[in-house]
């Protein structure tokens, strides 16, 4: 599995875990300058911001088996070749459909990237203590690369530009390609029978999810009534019956629609589709709100939401242990309300605030509630998963957040430009208008998320059936 010690394995997947999610918060940061350097309008932004998250979404559980067909470093570093090469690809762009197309490359790359060097973790670990300490760590790296590239991002995009924010994960890229390249080895036994590719299906799932978010960006032009709504909306629905009906007669389905007989799983994967709307929203948001309305720098930007990054990590990982105490289903109510009214008291600052008043304290409410949500997000959607399916329905989890992020994001940037269009006033404040309103609404989903979480059977939930086929 490796040449040398096991810890090679560990630094080389916690890395490349680090380098995903570092990617997605360093561009999230650029995405104001972004905006003017390309001459993007609304629509193109959120774009950028979802050709990522439909990457992911539309791949991750069919991602799950390449490993098992074509082995797990074979896997590994071509994913590590096509993210490499989609930071390129990103950094010479021209115009914001070239920079879509390397965050698509960038989605896939990472939809390929995360359950591959989790795999790598767990082959090379056979001691159940060693591994849990690798997982752990590897954990850590992610949200150490969210907190570090909203801070890298800033300094990056002040200094040197926002091409600079993908020109990073470049040498990253390429010393993880050498030393993975020598460090990990061929399996060299006969691969087992493993099932056959569900492309069709990750296919409809990509499209029909694309066809809906393009729908919903484009009411900001266009009427509900308009053929560029209707049609959209159709084709979407249309390819969700064509998913349904492949899974349901696929021998080795990607998404065995079986799981969701269990009311446990449904509700969970349910709540978490629309916290997710809501929060992925309020991120985007909020960095658009600081540097557009409050008139900071992608610098001070990133350093004004270090902390709450920070408060998110430092509340996630006593998360575990409120579980045992408290319950999963509990913490994720608490969590969502905490959530809201820091969302409520953002969306409530005046044009020109200080940085304590109108970021620090209630961002750090905003932080709390979400390192207590997150966790329980995928606690309440694997609870009661046989062992032999904890892969899939960590995966299905995974793959409903990153569905409600291209949803949230679409619907609520959008909507903050509606809003902003029809208010008045200096342009600081038209724009604070319509922030303000769609932060509002996406509190209002929260609320609602947290109501729909007392469906949710009360952390001793139900048996999942035998058979998710």
């Amino acid at each position: 599995m490796v040449r040398g010690p096991l810890w090679y394995v560990a630094v080389i997947a916690c890395v490349a875990h680090f380098m995903v999610q570092f990617d997605n918060a360093v561009v999230s940061i650029a995405l104001p300058t972004i905006q003017g350097s390309l001459s993007l309008d609304v629509s193109g932004l959120l774009w950028i911001v979802n050709s990522y998250n439909l990457g992911i979404a539309g791949f991750l559980l069919l991602s799950g088996r390449l490993s098992d067909l074509f082995g797990r470093r074979e896997v590994f570093l071509a994913g590590l070749w096509v993210f490499t090469f989609g930071s390129v690809l990103g950094g010479f762009a021209q115009n914001g459909w070239q920079l879509v197309a390397a965050r698509a490359s960038h989605g896939v790359s990472a939809a390929i990237l995360l359950p591959s060097s989790l795999s790598l973790i767990i082959a090379a670990y056979p001691d159940k203590n060693g591994r849990n300490r690798a997982i752990s760590i590897w954990g850590a790296a992610s949200i150490i690369g969210g907190v570090t590239g909203a801070v890298g991002g800033g300094v990056l995009t002040q200094h040197w530009g926002w091409r600079s924010t993908l020109f990073f994960c470049l040498p990253i890229g390429c010393l993880l390609l050498a030393f993975g390249t020598r460090t990990l080895t061929r399996r060299t036994t006969a691969r087992p029978k493993v099932p056959s590719l569900d492309l069709p299906g990750a296919l409809c799932v990509v499209s029909a999810v694309t066809a809906a978010v393009y729908a919903t960006i484009g009411l900001r032009k266009h009427s509900w009534g308009s053929a560029d709504t209707i049609i959209p909306f159709a084709l979407s629905i249309l390819l969700l019956g064509a998913f349904a009906l492949i899974e349901s007669r696929a021998k080795q389905p990607m998404m065995p629609l079986g799981i969701f007989r269990s009311r446990s799983v449904s509700m969970a994967n349910l709540v978490s589709l629309v916290a997710t709307i809501s929060m992925s929203a309020q991120v985007i948001l909020v960095l658009l709100y600081i540097q557009k309305v409050l008139g900071y720098n992608p610098q001070d930007a990133g350093l004004a939401e270090l902390p709450g990054g920070l408060t998110t990590f430092a509340v996630a990982f006593m998360t575990a242990r409120l579980v045992k105490r408290i319950g999963a289903r509990t913490l994720l109510i608490v969590g969502l309300i905490v959530y809201a009214a820091g969302v409520v008291w953002i969306a409530r600052v005046p044009v020109h605030g200080d940085y304590f008043s109108a970021i620090f304290f209630p961002l750090e409410l905003v932080c709390l509630g979400m390192g207590l949500t997150l966790p329980c997000l995928t606690i309440t959607a694997t609870a009661g998963a046989p062992k032999e399916s904890a892969g899939l329905y960590s995966g299905v989890a995974t793959t409903t957040r990153q569905i409600g992020s291209a949803f949230g994001t679409a619907i609520f940037v959008s909507y903050a430009a509606a809003v902003s269009q029809t208010a008045t006033g200096t342009p600081e404040a038209m724009l604070a208008t319509g922030y303000r309103a769609a932060l509002l609404a996406t509190a209002a989903v929260s609320v609602f998320a947290a109501l729909m979480t007392l469906a949710i059977p009360n952390d001793r939930v139900q048996a999942v059936p035998a058979d998710v086929h």
